[in-house]
């Protein structure tokens, strides 16, 4: 197999299957508003997507270029979200959400590799929480006084889920590369 080749076929396989998941666990959470670019429950098709992409190209391409494929992925978010939020809001929830990927594919692939089967949670714990943080950042750069707390909570769910559904999947999809990679045992 062309290595290339090889390095497009494990990037489609990961990032579909982190996509994949994420948007099964939107469809719990939200049903078909996951597919309706006005409702909340985007979010899981966005950012499933985008992250899925970032931790895949990772697992292709190691870190340098991965710092540079998720702020295009940012920008070509940013540009997309701008219809539908003011340019503050798509700005800080575009690279906000995408770039902290990249620490955790490096902290995953580097630093935890033993830790591996539980990267599922704390990819939904960081999302909940880069959520939650972006909600407290967007809302004190637009001047909002009181942000209701179920606003927060509801954004912490999204992002905990969100992130559950981007680390089975991620997980899923890196379980059979490496199963197709490993010489059969007949």
């Amino acid at each position: 197999m062309v290595p290339s080749f090889r390095n497009i076929v494990v990037l489609l396989l990961i990032t579909f299957a982190g996509v994949a998941c994420s948007v099964v666990v939107g469809l719990i959470s939200y049903g078909a508003d996951v597919f309706r670019p006005d409702s909340p429950g985007f979010s899981f098709l966005v950012y499933g997507l985008s992250g899925a992409f970032i931790f895949a190209f990772y697992h292709v391409r190691g870190l340098s270029e991965t710092i540079t494929t998720a702020v295009i992925v940012s920008a070509v978010q940013f540009v997309i979200i701008i219809a539908w939020f003011g340019v503050l809001h798509a700005g800080i929830w575009s690279f906000g959400v995408n770039l902290p990927i990249i620490l955790l594919a490096f902290i995953f692939e580097r630093k935890l590799a033993p830790l591996r089967k539980w990267k599922f949670g704390v990819v939904a714990l960081v999302y909940g929480a880069t959520f939650v943080l972006l909600t407290l950042l967007t809302s004190i750069l637009s001047g909002v006084e009181q942000m209701p707390a179920t606003v927060f909570r509801n954004n912490f769910v999204d992002g905990l889920l969100i992130g559950l559904g981007l680390g089975i999947g991620i997980e899923g999809g890196e379980a059979l590369v490496h199963s197709m990679e490993q010489p059969s045992k007949a």
